[in-house]
């Protein structure tokens, strides 16, 4: 976040958050365009920015972006090409990733990785230790016991998840700076970056426009989005929140420059079970998606940060997740529960807009 937003968090770190109860949100629609988690609204004429589509990372990347120095079409080539070069390093469904190679050494040896792989890992595990395990790099196994990973979905009964729980365990994985290798100590373990690796990428292709000069743009992975100074019109970006529970309606509306903006909610990934609904949220504690709230926004200083921390305070729940967004300067947050209540952190209270009937 900037200097400004740092400083009045500290000034209002002992103020209650604001809460609100939405009941609907009316908001005159210029260009919508269609994102997970979010709707951008725009006031700018769309042909002051390049526009690039491409299905990466098992989702749609969206570029917009003001010219640069070099070509638009090169610079296009470029963030998509260093995109598809760091998903061949962290998906674990890629035969010879880096992700794939420590899964398939489990228990056994130490892998070598990429600096990349060997940094994000790092992150993830000091993630893991601020939010007490509530993210966890090594959830694969409940994620597989689920089948969310191959999408086929099932829910695991009380012996399985007791069999499978133990194997999640931040702490059992082994980082050796120096040799550049990662080691899972147990086989029954599995690494799972996809909680922080699509952040992290969405921040290196940001880099590539910077590099370039761009002064306006924004990266959209499936809902992971870097925006980098403000629209075209010198105007903040407005980005609306989905409601969780009418996803064909907009619950909150950002207006923020300069950051990134990622959403979890319990809409994206679910099924349903004997009438039951189960989403892919899971809690690394108890093996069972986290309930205590609907949706998490996070705004932070990099997609990285929001992305970690989108799936942390879900699984944390309302008022310990709240508590971490005000206890760090590099994050805001807007949470709304089951019964769609808005919590909205101190540092984005004049930067979002709310129905309060």
């Amino acid at each position: 976040m900037t200097a400004n937003s740092s400083s009045n968090k500290q000034s209002a770190r002992n103020q209650k958050p604001r809460k609100v109860t939405v009941a609907g949100l009316i908001i005159p629609l210029l260009i919508v365009l269609g994102l997970v988690g979010f709707t951008i609204y725009q006031g700018f004429n769309d042909h002051d920015l390049h526009q690039g589509y491409k299905m990466m990372m098992d989702t749609s990347v969206e570029l917009r972006f003001s010219p640069g120095s070099i070509p638009v079409e090169q610079l296009e080539e470029e963030v998509f090409a260093e995109i598809d070069r760091l998903e061949k390093l962290f998906s674990r469904s890629i035969e010879g990733s880096d992700v794939s190679k420590v899964n398939e050494a489990a228990g056994l040896n130490h892998v070598i990785v990429s600096p990349e792989v060997l940094h994000v890992t790092e992150k993830a595990v000091s993630y893991a230790e601020l939010t007490e395990g509530s993210f966890d790099p090594t959830i694969a196994p409940l994620v597989d016991l689920w089948g969310f990973y191959g999408q086929e979905y099932r829910v695991p009964n009380p012996e399985e998840l007791e069999r499978i729980v133990p194997f999640v365990d931040y702490t059992a994985l082994e980082i050796d700076r120096d040799d550049e290798t990662l080691f899972l100590t147990q086989s029954q373990m599995g690494l799972e970056l996809g909680g922080i690796a699509k952040g992290f990428i969405v921040d290196q292709a940001m880099g590539v426009l910077k590099k370039a000069d761009v002064e306006h743009a924004f990266i959209n992975a499936g809902g992971d989005i870097g925006l980098i100074g403000s629209n075209p019109d010198g105007e903040p970006w407005r980005i609306g929140i989905t409601n969780p529970r009418k996803t064909d309606q907009i619950i909150a509306v950002l207006s923020i420059i300069d950051c990134s903006v990622v959403t979890s909610g319990d809409y994206e990934r679910s099924f349903e079970e004997e009438g039951e609904k189960y989403h892919h949220i899971l809690d690394p504690e108890t093996g069972m998606p986290a309930d205590e709230l609907a949706s998490v926004t996070i705004v932070a200083d990099t997609t990285l940060i929001a992305d970690v921390l989108s799936t942390a305070v879900f699984v944390l729940g309302p008022q310990q997740g709240l508590q971490l967004i005000e206890d760090l300067d590099e994050a805001e947050g807007v949470l709304i529960t089951p019964d769609l209540e808005v919590l909205v952190s101190s540092g984005l209270k004049d930067k979002v807009e709310i129905d309060e009937q």
